[in-house]
């Protein structure tokens, strides 16, 4: 996984960015970007947070995929291995806000700005309309169950029972989830 920061300039869609992009790619042409002071803090904050050499103390659980992380003033290129903790993304996401750099995320593609708003807003937890709305498709799938039971071919009524009621039972697991979260049984716990 790569993630891709800078100052400016600031793009806010991801085709600005690849365009943007394309002759640092090409042929590690930084002179697009500007030189910033708080590029090269980010790298040393990051850097406290998860070293990138020996002496440092990076060692084969650090999240680098390849390390050390190139010294730039412009421009940084993290590689980050896709076993790493949602933590270091977490944390690379508040030291972009922090510092005010546009954060490039080639994956997606996508681009996170300083400037965007935080999703703070918790998920509402399912109500009992939630549940109820659910009830008749839990029926129609016991019910395809039964029809699947009344099949006289004793080679297709088992395959097409041991199907729907999988089906059936995945949607009354989901029914009682719901039902557990309208009456308050389970909880979203962060």
């Amino acid at each position: 996984m790569t993630l891709i920061l800078w100052k400016a300039p600031v793009v806010r869609e991801a085709g600005e960015a690849e365009l943007l992009l394309r002759p640092w790619y090409d042929s590690d042409d930084e002179s697009a970007f500007e030189p910033s002071p708080d590029v090269t803090r980010f790298l040393k904050e990051i850097r406290a947070h998860y070293p990138d050499d020996h002496e440092g103390g990076a060692d084969d659980l650090s999240p680098w995929s390849s390390w050390p992380i190139p010294d730039s003033d412009r421009i940084i290129d993290l590689s980050i291995r896709w076993s790493a903790s949602d933590s270091v993304i977490e944390t690379i996401e508040d030291l972009a806000r922090t510092f005010g750099l546009v954060l490039y995320d080639p994956q997606g593609p996508d681009v996170h700005l300083p400037d965007d708003p935080i999703d703070t807003e918790p998920t509402p937890p399912p109500t009992l309309m939630d549940a109820i709305k659910f009830v008749p498709l839990a029926i129609l799938l016991i019910a395809l169950t039964y029809a699947a039971w009344l099949i006289p071919i004793g080679w297709i009524r088992w395959p097409a029972v041991i199907v729907a009621g999988f089906i059936a039972s995945a949607g009354l697991f989901v029914l009682c989830l719901l039902l557990g979260g309208a009456f308050g049984l389970i909880k979203d716990e962060d």
